[in-house]
């Protein structure tokens, strides 16, 4: 009977404890492309800093230009956390050269220590988005993911959120804290 309690005690208590941990999604494999101004950009240079991932192309008239937008108010909203890296990644690299890149960047008043935009082999970034963002392949029609996902200093994927209609970035920001919190 003592045993019986004790049980169910530790079982209630475990239900009502509050888990701060976001779970482990995948693991993101290493990467070199080449970012906006040109230059290599190898991704141990993120080793030990936690970062966003995003997929997007700079022609793109549907949810990319909101999806950066949004990328924008996370970069203001996350000034306090300065190890925090936030990285988008082309989807359209016959035509994203690192000059449209920086373009763009700039028109998203991205700031370039803070927010890198990269393209390369098509290969390599679907091999990111369906092996390390969990986010499907990517077709010819440059069909994407929208979902900003959340990775840790060890390079796992540890939350990836749709922003919704009114864009909000809330519980973003909320996994952000958790993840900033533990790192």
């Amino acid at each position: 009977m003592i045993r019986r309690r004790a049980l169910l005690s530790s079982v209630i208590l475990a239900g009502c404890t509050r888990r701060d941990e976001l779970p482990v999604l995948s693991r993101v494999p290493a990467f070199t492309l080449t970012d906006q101004n040109g230059n290599e950009f190898r991704s141990a240079v993120l080793e030990g800093r936690p970062w966003l991932a995003s997929l997007f192309f700079t022609s793109c008239n549907g949810p990319c230009p909101r999806l950066s937008a949004a990328l924008f108010r996370i970069q203001e909203a996350t000034y306090q956390f300065p190890r925090l890296r936030i990285v988008s990644f082309t989807v359209d690299p016959d035509n994203d050269s690192p000059q449209a890149l920086a373009a763009y960047g700039r028109r998203y008043k991205a700031d370039p220590a803070r927010w890198t935009f990269l393209t390369g082999p098509m290969p390599v970034i679907t091999r990111l988005s369906k092996d390390g963002f969990l986010s499907g392949a990517i077709d010819t029609e440059r069909t994407h993911s929208t979902r900003v996902m959340l990775v840790d200093a060890a390079f796992q994927l540890r939350a990836a959120h749709t922003l919704d209609e009114q864009e909000n970035t809330a519980p973003l920001l909320k996994d952000i804290q958790s993840l900033y919190g533990n790192s």
